[in-house]
């Protein structure tokens, strides 16, 4: 029986280099760009705050899916002020939905930080960027270069997927793979033609790693640097980039209580939870249903109730965690404490997970008769 070849990992390189000139690099890509742009909201009007926004909400989150919450929180929050003057909640309700509401939380928080110490502007000096909470060196480059021309780099996972195969980086993708990147990235914005047209060039990063060398099956027939792309002179394009290491998923079990009075479900708001916290959500304790399920939610929440029916749980999941509820129907004995509201599932106001409209989906799927 032949042995089975051992893997040899890559090693990183020393430094990362060009194919091309610099200049001719950005020649081609900038030539592209100019021709096949997405018509964007935020790239007609390249503020500061806007920008901001977009890259905010385009954490984790395609295009698409954020374009219609882009243009719902700028016609509710049309200025940093704004924003800064919003109650946390209100924001949170508007951003429900698209998730990651951490994000939301920094945004929130940022702007009423730049609102107090930066006049209601956000701060052009990489270094202030920095301190505010949520942002980052991609965040801080991409709102700093786009919006005022300053020649930062900007390094996010398309851009990262786009230089590993054009570049043939073999080795693991990881810390080292960034610093290499972001050391690159770094000389190139410092060429002065790239510099004059620093937010053209970091957006044609985006875009090309976005649209054209997209994680499976890239379009390399369309794309400008195909006829210097290392990895696909070698027939690479579809094996690399090399996948980074995947933190272990951690599983979690929640009973959810479905307390239902007409068309109306009780609600409490998440204070303590180290994620969820903030949110709206039913009542709900850990682990899976078993015995002693009233005595668990009357110790947990005050909650008087019966458990008339457990439904199949419904599976979420958050970056790492794999969350299974596991929602039983209940009656309630007792009026809830204060701190309970009875709301209709459109949730009008009170920002929820998207498993608490998972749960009511099924809800309803099950209790049609078949």
């Amino acid at each position: 029986m032949p042995q089975k070849r051992a893997s040899v990992k890559k090693s990183s390189p020393v430094e990362l280099s060009l194919p091309v000139s610099a200049g001719k690099f950005a020649s081609l890509l900038l030539g592209w760009y100019e021709k096949n742009k997405r018509d964007l909201p935020w790239r007609r009007t390249p503020e500061p705050y806007r920008v901001w926004i977009s890259e905010v909400m385009l954490q984790q989150t395609q295009v698409k899916t954020a374009l219609p919450y882009f243009e719902r929180f700028l016609n509710s929050y049309p200025t940093l002020e704004s924003l800064a003057r919003a109650k946390e909640r209100d924001v949170l309700a508007l951003w429900s939905g698209l998730g990651y509401y951490n994000r939301a939380r920094n945004l929130h928080r940022a702007a009423q930080v730049v609102q107090e110490h930066h006049g209601g502007e956000f701060p052009r000096e990489p270094e202030a960027a920095l301190l505010l909470p949520g942002i980052g060196r991609y965040t801080a480059g991409a709102i700093l270069s786009i919006a005022h021309g300053q020649a930062l780099p900007i390094l996010d996972g398309n851009i990262s997927r786009f230089l590993s195969r054009y570049l043939k980086v073999e080795s693991d993708a990881g810390p080292e793979t960034d610093r290499l990147m972001w050391s690159l990235l770094e000389s190139l914005v410092q060429k002065p033609r790239i510099a004059r047209r620093i937010s053209e060039f970091n957006q044609a990063l985006m875009e090309i790693g976005s649209q054209i060398c997209t994680p499976r099956s890239p379009e390399c027939r369309a794309c400008p640097l195909s006829g210097n792309c290392l990895a696909l002179a070698a027939g690479l394009e579809s094996d690399l980039p090399r996948p980074r290491k995947r933190r272990p998923a951690e599983r979690f079990h929640y009973t959810v209580a479905l307390v239902v009075r007409g068309k109306r479900y009780l609600i409490t708001q998440n204070k303590t939870g180290t994620f969820l916290r903030g949110l709206w959500e039913f009542p709900r304790i850990d682990g899976p249903p078993g015995s002693g399920l009233e005595e668990a939610f009357r110790k947990a929440h005050n909650l008087d109730l019966e458990v008339r029916e457990v439904y199949r749980p419904v599976e979420h999941q958050i970056t790492y965690r794999k969350l299974s509820f596991h929602p039983v129907k209940v009656r309630l004995l007792a009026p809830p404490p204060r701190s309970f509201v009875w709301t209709p599932p459109c949730w009008k106001g009170y920002p929820v997970s998207s498993y608490v409209s998972k749960i009511v989906r099924n809800l309803d799927a099950s209790e049609k008769p078949s």
